[in-house]
């Protein structure tokens, strides 16, 4: 790979990182457009996938015990089940239709952020919903193994529950801890990941 693209790829990392780092997500929001431009393949969906996990671990370990475990418990549950699902949608899918879909993505998840209501309540202890909770782990674990964006669904969810800020924190990146391991194993699994993507991640 010519050294300006891993310039490129390097700054993208370093600007997705301190967004992640300051705001419990958004890695994944900020770099997998730009990976999947410069490298030119899903191969970019997978690096982002390594590359969120080591940061979210990182993070995760000073707020982790902060998660509501029902809750977690569910999420992690139906994401479990998306997997296989979004493995499915990346066998199947082309660099074009990564780029439309999280394309798409991105700009629906823009919109709710500029339409939301601000000063929503804060509940400390949020109505559960445990269906709802497994509904959206799946729909975030199909999202992690096909587009590698596990937190959109999930921080828009949380933020509808009105979950307090340190247990929305600490729910999302014990998930994404989960979403993004197993993420990685399923891609192993069921597609493969080579040694140079290891690698480039490293």
């Amino acid at each position: 790979m010519p050294p300006f693209d891993w310039f490129l790829l390097t700054t993208v990392s370093f600007v997705a990182a301190l967004v992640q780092a300051s705001t419990g997500f958004g890695f994944a929001i900020v770099a997998v457009p730009f990976y999947l431009i410069i490298l030119g393949s899903l191969t970019a969906i997978q690096v982002s996938l390594m590359v969120t996990l080591v940061i979210t671990v990182v993070i995760a370990m000073r707020v982790w015990h902060a998660a509501p475990p029902a809750l977690l418990g569910r999420l992690v549950v139906g994401t479990l089940v998306g997997f296989p699902l979004g493995i499915v949608a990346y066998r199947h899918a082309d660099l074009e239709t990564a780029k439309l879909a999280v394309g798409l993505l991105i700009t629906g998840f823009a919109a709710w952020l500029f339409l939301a209501q601000r000063g929503r309540p804060v509940v400390e202890n949020p109505a559960t919903h445990p269906f709802a909770d497994v509904a959206i782990g799946i729909v975030s674990g199909a999202m992690t193994t096909s587009l590698g964006m596990p937190g959109p669904v999930i921080l828009i969810y949380l933020s509808l529950l009105a979950t307090g800020k340190e247990a929305m924190r600490a729910t999302m990146l014990a998930l994404f801890v989960f979403s993004n391991a197993g993420a990685i194993a399923f891609q192993e699994w069921q597609v493969g990941i080579d040694g140079a993507t290891w690698t480039m991640a490293a």
